[in-house]
């Protein structure tokens, strides 16, 4: 017979933690589009202002998010069983086109990046003619 109870068991080993497959599951966004734009909703929970940076590469929209573990001297002798808060850093790229990052609108609101991209406007090249010599 299959006993439930165990002895010998920690409090802990029964906390398990799926983890799928993380591309996934970080920076999770919402994406609208409106007439003149397109607008990004990035969760980035945890994370603070200062530890986002947002740049344009190549024409490509790139979010980067880092956090830090804080070594705090504590007064007493407690010590971590187990540690599942995300330290580290994780970026992510949105194909925008041609876009400078002056173009862009953004702010951070209780662990949610937002975004305002204009569309690319796309130039029609002029027909232009060699001046012969």
């Amino acid at each position: 017979m299959l006993s439930l109870y165990r002895k010998n068991r920690s409090f802990f080993d029964d906390f398990r933690m799926i983890v799928p497959n993380t591309g996934n599951t970080l920076m999770k966004t919402d994406i609208t589009e409106t007439e003149n734009s397109y607008k990004l909703a990035v969760e980035l929970p945890g994370y603070d202002k200062d530890d986002i940076k947002v740049s344009i590469e190549d024409g490509y929209l790139l979010i980067e998010a880092e956090t830090k573990i804080e070594n705090d001297t504590k007064e007493n002798d407690d010590k971590f069983l187990r540690r599942e808060r995300y330290y580290g850093s994780m970026k992510r790229s949105y194909y925008v086109g041609n876009v400078e990052i002056d173009e862009i609108n953004g702010s951070f609101d209780k662990g949610i990046l937002y975004l305002e991209v204009p569309k690319e406007v796309k130039k029609i090249p002029e027909k232009k003619y060699l001046e012969l010599k």
